[in-house]
C-alpha cells in the first residue's frame, strides 16, 4: 500500500513537472525595454520614475495641506491670520534660517511641506514665534520644525505690524 501512494505521488509529482516545463513567461513590455537598456540607463530610468513618483507626492500633500484659514477655524476665535506685512517679515526669517529645510532635505531629498507658524503680538511686538503645525512629505520635516522654533526665538516684529493678539501664517517648503 505504502509502495502504491509514493508510486501515485511520483506520478502527479512528474506531470506537475512537464506540465510547468512547457509554459513560457513573455515579459512585460517595460521589462523587455528595460532589459535593453544597459545598467546605468536602467538605472537612471528608474531614479527618474521615483523622482515623478515623489512630486507627485509632495504635490499632493502640498495640495491637501489645510489652508490657514482652516486651521485658525480649528483652533478657535483667540487666533487670526496674519496680514500681508506680518507675512512678508515671516518669509524674511525663513529664509534668513535655510539651514533648517537644507538639514531637512539631506535626510530626505525629495522633502516638502506646509509649516504653520504662530505669532503672538504684544504691545511691544511679537514676543512668542513658534511653528503651531506642519504637514510634510516625511518624517523629516521635524527636523526643519524644531530647527524652526530653535531659530524662532531670536524673530521679533515690531509693534504696530499687527494689533496683539494671536496670528497665524503659513510657509510652504518645495
Amino acid at each position: 500500500m505504502k509502495l502504491n501512494r509514493l508510486t501515485t505521488l511520483s506520478l502527479f509529482a512528474m506531470l506537475a513537472v512537464a506540465a510547468c516545463s512547457r509554459e513560457k513567461v513573455q515579459p512585460a513590455d517595460d521589462a523587455s525595454a528595460n532589459a535593453a537598456l544597459d545598467p546605468e540607463q536602467r538605472e537612471a530610468k528608474q531614479a527618474e520614475a521615483f523622482r515623478a513618483k515623489q512630486q507627485a507626492f509632495a504635490d499632493s500633500v502640498l495640495g491637501n495641506s489645510a489652508s490657514t484659514k482652516q486651521v485658525v477655524a480649528k483652533l478657535g476665535k483667540e487666533y487670526a491670520v496674519g496680514n500681508i506685512q506680518l507675512r512678508d517679515s515671516l518669509v524674511k526669517w525663513v529664509e534668513r534660517t535655510p539651514q533648517c529645510f537644507k538639514d531637512a532635505k539631506a535626510v530626505d531629498p525629495y522633502l516638502a511641506g506646509t509649516v504653520t507658524f504662530r505669532i503672538h503680538m504684544s504691545v511691544a511686538g511679537s514676543d512668542n514665534v513658534r511653528v503651531q503645525e506642519s504637514t510634510w512629505t516625511s518624517q523629516a520635516g521635524t527636523i526643519a520644525d524644531k530647527c524652526f522654533n530653535d531659530q524662532a526665538v531670536k524673530w521679533k516684529f515690531p509693534m504696530g505690524m499687527a494689533k496683539q493678539g494671536m496670528y497665524l501664517l503659513q510657509v510652504q517648503f518645495k
